[in-house]
């Protein structure tokens, strides 16, 4: 029973915390005033909690045991995940960037503009 327990919580809590990252991200996005920030904080929470979804998902694999493919399964979706959030996000925010949006007045700079 106690290790059933402690499988639960080593499972939940990541995957809990994973989908708190995106419910905090989704409030935060209603929140923000251009595109660009809304990318910037869908970027953080795609990358963090994917990965903690991908932890929880191992640690569940492990409580049929320990397997080397279940490993390096979790290294690779790790190591993905940050290409890809990466990659996306970098992409997503060029896009929003050409079509030329209305800026925050807030924000505090602009490097893709070319002015000092």
């Amino acid at each position: 029973m106690a290790d059933s327990v402690i499988s639960d919580l080593l499972i939940g809590v990541p995957a809990l915390l994973g989908s708190l990252c995106f419910l905090v991200a989704a409030v935060s996005m209603n929140r923000a005033r251009d595109a660009l920030t809304r990318i910037n904080i869908l970027s953080v929470a795609t990358g963090l909690g994917m990965m903690l979804f991908i932890v929880a998902a191992y640690v569940d694999d492990l409580t049929g045991g320990f397997r080397w493919s279940g490993l390096i399964m979790a290294l690779v979706a790790l190591g993905a995940t940050v290409v890809v959030t990466s990659v996306a996000s970098i992409t997503l925010a060029r896009a929003a960037y050409r079509a030329d949006p209305r800026l925050d007045p807030r924000t505090a700079y602009d490097d893709l503009s070319g002015v000092e």
